[in-house]
């Protein structure tokens, strides 16, 4: 639907109401005056949010990225660490197109005593395929719940449980 020409217009016209640059050119900060920890600790929150900005490239693409969100009605990305040296943090953000991967949740359940099935083990993960994915398909890269980071619209089917985007 976001190809009309007419609803495309409509959306750019939303996501420039929603990005918006202020006279120091920052996009989005971070507000932390009601937070009751030490300054210390606000500033190392604060530089830890501008680290992920950066690598986002934010200042850059937000506009992209805020537009994506809003079409879709979720973002993801995959968390790269460099693996020679883990305390450096997160060396990359790689972005995840949504339609090429979904989340697995395997439970594995055992009966008891009196036939009461009780969860014995809950494995989740997100499924990758380049070619993308079907909800009946099983085949793609593995990636652990914790190396992807994901943020849905919040919008969510009665019906079906399935993630609605604002543009729906």
């Amino acid at each position: 639907m976001s190809r009309y020409p007419e609803v495309s217009e409509a959306i750019e016209d939303i996501v420039n109401e929603t990005i918006v640059i202020d006279e120091e050119g920052n996009i989005v900060e971070l507000n932390l005056d009601d937070l009751k920890v030490s300054e210390g600790l606000k500033k190392k929150i604060i530089d830890a949010f501008e680290e992920i900005l950066t690598k986002l490239e934010f200042s850059t693409i937000g506009h992209e990225i805020f537009k994506n969100w809003y079409i879709d009605g979720k973002v993801l990305y995959q968390i790269i660490l460099d693996e020679k040296d883990i305390k450096k943090g997160i060396y990359e953000l790689r972005y995840i197109d949504p339609r090429k991967v979904k989340k697995i949740k395997n439970v594995k359940k055992e009966m008891v005593n009196g036939g009461v099935e009780i969860v014995k083990e809950v494995e989740e993960y997100y499924l990758y395929n380049d070619k993308g994915i079907s909800y009946t398909s099983s085949s793609g890269v593995r990636l652990s719940k914790d190396s992807v980071v994901y943020c849905h619209s919040g919008i969510v089917d009665g019906n079906n449980g399935m993630v609605q985007s604002y543009l729906h």
